[in-house]
């Protein structure tokens, strides 16, 4: 088995990225457990069923995406690439369709995604970062 020391340092922000998401994701789901009395008294439709469900659903789905890549998987750079996509279209529905007011800060939030879309799309279509994935021998 080969052990890679050394990411590169383009990999190595995008698996940040994808573990802070995760962990971002695993604190929806055990804040919907914790405090679900609270939630159920304040939070609006659809709940905390949904607040837990989305939080499962993409720790899931982190977690996946983190094994995969951190072993080097050629799979993981393309769910990592449309991963990213449908959770952008995620919270950006939620944004629009659940929550019940728009926030101030819209426009932050909308370039803040553009600009992560961007560089996870630079990141995993770069050939460079391709060479990572077929020379790992797991």
């Amino acid at each position: 088995m080969q052990i890679h020391t050394k990411l590169p340092l383009r990999i190595t922000l995008l698996l940040w990225l994808v573990l802070i998401i995760t962990a971002w994701n695993i604190v929806r789901l055990a804040t919907s457990i914790a405090w679900r009395d609270t939630l159920g008294t304040y939070a609006p439709w659809p709940g905390i069923f949904y607040i837990g469900l989305t939080g499962a659903i993409w720790a899931l789905t982190g977690l996946v995406l983190f094994w995969g890549f951190i072993r080097g998987e050629v799979w993981s750079r393309i769910a990592i690439l449309v991963a990213s996509f449908i959770y952008a279209a995620w919270f950006w529905a939620d944004r629009l369709f659940i929550q019940p007011q728009v926030r101030a800060n819209w426009q932050f939030d909308f370039l803040l995604t553009i600009i992560l879309l961007g560089f996870i799309t630079v990141v995993v279509l770069d050939h460079y970062n391709y060479i990572y994935f077929i020379k790992r021998d797991l």
